[in-house]
């Protein structure tokens, strides 16, 4: 900042106080020697008859002479004082703004920024909004004095404020504003009320200021500020410290969401691990299981073949044994198939089959907590383009999380599908508790989890898979009445794969059963 500009600014801030000094000043010149002149005029002329009158004469000359020396002398006295006051305010910003760059938390960074700018500046409000890619929103993230701000409160991608600030790329000022806004009146209904539009939200938000945060030509996000608590209105040197503050924000900002992608990576290479780990186990599993149910399967088999017909409640005893064997298998080879590392290819998927393989998998949490499932799905759905293992696993996850909302009291769970243009829509909705508002966008960030045992990264992970085979997940939910997951994908078209997709039966434990006739 030039010496220049802060000389400009502090002699505009200390107008005020001139005047006042000057005409204090100068009233005490006028003061004194009138006052000597009627309230000792008696005692003068006892004292000095001939030249009383030139001492009060005497006492104006002198005040006259030394009130300029002494007004200058307070005035860069206070000038100085000013200028070290806005030195100390503007490290303190400087300085906060330059410790940024080392937070990786996103959430702390933000609220960081809206306790400084506050607390340094003195304003009676701060309100920080940040976009949000899975809702290309502008959301509310961290706010200071603002309790009449609702927590959801957001900002359209559309919305007026925001093309103005990519039209722009400045900061956007109330008073401007206003100006601008009577100057659209004046033109007529016909005209753009952009500006009109944008006072009146900052309006309702108590918002003097709106400091934007650009990356490579991008709105990261931006900044609300209320006015000054001293009432002073903000400076041309405040609007500069401002644009440094925005730049080290955005660039403190796109440092935080590099690092939460990074750990979000090793998350999900974590869980790869982890899936190749559980399907190794589980085909020794499998086969583990498989060898006692053969040889059950085989012997009731066996004796149903040599006594058949002798006892009728013996033979539907045998009957049943043979039929749970089966059942059995069926279920290892289910868990076989869903645990084993899914190739990385997409292919056609049947989507209402997957569907059922996956209530298949879940029954016994469905059972146990007394849920009732509703399938809804036409015989004749196109096939997806997906990858049957890792869609399964999203079906699993959204089914089980379902089931766990709902609790012991139970509770439907209904899942329906039906083809929309050159997509297929999935829905899978419940009648549980549904989810508070202000959890809503949360739930899909890695290791956000309202469960005492749960890791957070269910939804993650089903968010990740359904975006990488082209589709979409969304989100509705109302409490008390119940959440719906929505899922886009897109519908298969031949030639779209290279890499067929391995045969469902392979590594998969051969059914029990073979057993002599």
């Amino acid at each position: 900042m030039s010496a220049t500009l802060l000389e400009r600014i502090v002699f505009k801030r200390l107008d005020p106080a001139k005047v006042a000094l000057f005409v204090a000043l100068y009233g005490v010149v006028l003061a004194v020697p009138t006052l000597l002149f009627t309230l000792g005029s008696a005692w003068l002329r006892g004292h000095f008859p001939s030249v009383w009158w030139m001492i009060p004469l005497a006492f104006f000359g002198l005040l006259a002479l030394l009130a300029p020396l002494a007004y200058f002398a307070l005035l860069r006295r206070m000038e100085w004082a000013l200028i070290r006051d806005q030195r100390r305010y503007h490290h303190t910003l400087i300085g906060a703004s330059s410790g940024m760059i080392r937070i990786k938390e996103i959430q702390r960074l933000c609220r960081l920024i809206t306790h400084t700018v506050n607390r340094t500046v003195g304003l009676t409000n701060t309100a920080l909004f940040l976009y949000e890619p899975k809702e290309q929103r502008y959301v509310l993230q961290a706010v200071r004095y603002q309790s009449h701000l609702p927590p959801e409160l957001s900002v359209d991608q559309a919305d007026p404020l925001v093309r103005r600030l990519e039209a722009k790329k400045d900061l956007l000022v109330v008073d401007e504003l206003r100006e601008a806004s009577e100057a659209e009146l004046r033109r007529g209904e016909g005209r753009d009320r952009t500006a009109e539009q944008v006072y009146g939200w900052m309006r309702r938000v108590e918002a003097r200021l709106i400091v934007p945060s650009f990356s490579n030509e991008r709105l990261l996000g931006f900044l609300a500020l209320g006015e000054k608590r001293s009432r002073e209105p903000f400076t041309t040197d405040d609007l500069a410290i401002f644009s440094g503050l925005a730049n080290q924000a955005a660039l403190a900002l796109e440092n935080a969401m590099f690092f939460e992608e990074l750990r979000a990576n090793e998350v999900l290479i974590i869980q790869s691990e982890k899936l190749a780990s559980l399907g190794q186990l589980a085909s020794g599993m499998a086969h583990e299981i498989h060898n006692p149910l053969t040889i059950i399967s085989g012997e009731s088999q066996l004796y149903l073949e040599r006594f058949r017909g002798q006892d009728a409640q013996v033979d539907k005893l045998l009957l049943s044994i043979i039929e749970e064997c089966k059942r059995a298998a069926d279920i290892t080879r289910r868990i076989l198939r869903f645990a084993k590392p899914a190739p990385p290819d997409v292919n056609a998927v049947d989507l209402k089959a997957t569907v059922e393989e996956s209530l298949t998998l879940a029954g016994y949490q469905v059972r146990l907590e007394r849920v009732q499932c509703v399938v809804n799905m036409p015989d004749q759905l196109p096939k997806v383009r997906s990858n049957q293992n890792q869609l399964q696993e999203v079906l699993l996850n959204l089914i089980l999380n379902a089931c766990q909302a709902m609790g012991e009291k139970g509770g439907r769970l209904a899942l329906s599908a039906h083809p929309n243009g050159s997509s297929v829509v999935l829905k899978v909705e419940d009648n549980g508790p549904g989810i508070p508002a202000t959890a809503l966008r949360k739930v899909f960030d890695p290791f956000y989890t309202t469960k005492e045992t749960g890791t957070g990264l269910g939804l993650f992970v089903t968010q990740r898979i359904i975006q990488s085979h082209g589709g979409t997940i969304e989100l509705e939910s109302v409490e008390g009445k119940g959440t719906c997951f929505t899922v886009r994908l897109p519908v298969w078209e031949e030639g779209a794969a290279t890499v067929a997709q391995p045969a469902a039966g392979s590594a998969e434990a051969p059914e029990p059963g073979g057993g002599p006739g």
